[in-house]
């Protein structure tokens, strides 16, 4: 299919990985607490987005990334405020990411015991501050973001996995973050599950967003970009097979993504947290769908401002950046 690029020495001078926002107040936390700042401009921006949100949830994400490493002294700060439902959902996430820095994204043939010892005791101790972060908030989606990690990486079964998304959109039907996370619950790569119960996802997701919301386009982006890398180096599968399968499952469907992004970036549109994430997850998708016009103008539209999911998905191994700079330059052809 030649869906991912050849090498080639590219820029990446001025983008940024994990901080797909256009949130001014964001940024200035963000850059303050990666600088070793006192955490009080963290917690004030949280303390101020509304529970439920995209806006709160995407602000305890980065917030959380940018913490990586200073988990100790987001504990010590909860000492002097025990029960805080802003610092227990941000010290949630940081573990959640420490441990699966310790991890890695390899597959688990890959991953020494020591590695997932150590994966396993973090997220432990990552669910008994999400389990606390729950009781000081009942009624905010946001601590359970966090907690699809841990599901993922403790390997709950697959009910319990479905009761935590399900938990999740009882409080936020449109939460981005939480059905963006629930495309990893329901990878392959993972589970093991069949591709068909991620695209149907996808799908459903795609059909109950709102008009001008990015839910389904950036969902739908994700899912496709997923089924197409699994089917793509599915190795048990003859080379005739793959193709037969990328067309019957993903070329096939190509008009669904299409239609989303027609009900999401259209006149009337207004800009919602969620949008940069939606528009480099959409560049990647539309530009493995050969239609480059459009990849490149979402890319356009993401401000520098991309993710390791899906940007860093290439079998030539490419890291995120590197991965959209390459793409960029070659105007979104495969």
């Amino acid at each position: 299919m030649g869906i991912f690029s050849r090498k080639r020495r590219v820029s990446t001078e001025g983008l940024r990985l994990d901080q797909s926002w256009d949130d001014p107040e964001l940024d200035a936390a963000y850059a303050a607490v990666r600088a070793g700042d006192d955490l009080s401009a963290g917690l004030g921006l949280l303390k101020a987005s509304p529970i439920s949100t995209d806006l709160r949830a995407i602000r305890m994400t980065g917030l959380a990334n940018a913490a990586i490493g200073r988990s100790e002294q987001l504990e010590l700060r909860l000492q002097a405020i025990p029960g805080d439902p802003e610092l227990l959902v941000w010290l949630a996430q940081t573990l959640v990411f420490e441990a699966w820095g310790v991890r890695t994204a390899q597959r688990a043939v890959n991953v020494s015991s020591r590695q997932f010892a150590t994966f396993h005791d973090i997220l432990r101790t990552a669910n008994d501050v999400i389990t606390a972060a729950i009781d000081a908030a009942p009624d905010d989606a946001t601590p359970w973001c966090p907690l699809q990690w841990v599901a993922l990486g403790l390997q709950f079964s697959a009910r319990d996995k479905e009761l935590v998304f399900a938990n999740a959109v009882a409080r936020q039907p449109d939460s981005y973050l939480v059905h963006a996370r629930q495309v990893q619950i329901l990878a392959p790569k993972w589970t093991r599950g069949p591709v068909e119960d991620l695209l149907r996802f996808g799908r459903d997701t795609a059909y109950k967003t709102q008009p001008y919301r990015a839910l389904g386009t950036g969902i739908l982006s994700l899912v496709l970009a997923e089924a197409i890398v699994d089917i793509a180096q599915d190795a048990t599968r003859p080379q005739a097979e793959r193709d037969a399968r990328l067309q019957s499952l993903i070329l096939d469907r190509r008009d669904m993504l299409l239609d989303a992004r027609a009900n999401w970036w259209r006149p009337g549109h207004h800009p919602e947290p969620a949008d940069i994430e939606t528009h480099q997850a959409a560049a990647y998708t539309l530009r493995l769908l050969r239609r480059p016009e459009l990849a490149m103008e979402h890319a356009a539209h993401t401000k520098g401002r991309v993710s390791f999911n899906p940007w860093a998905m290439s079998a030539e191994g490419h890291d995120a950046l590197t991965g959209f700079a390459t793409a960029v330059a070659d105007k979104m052809r495969t």
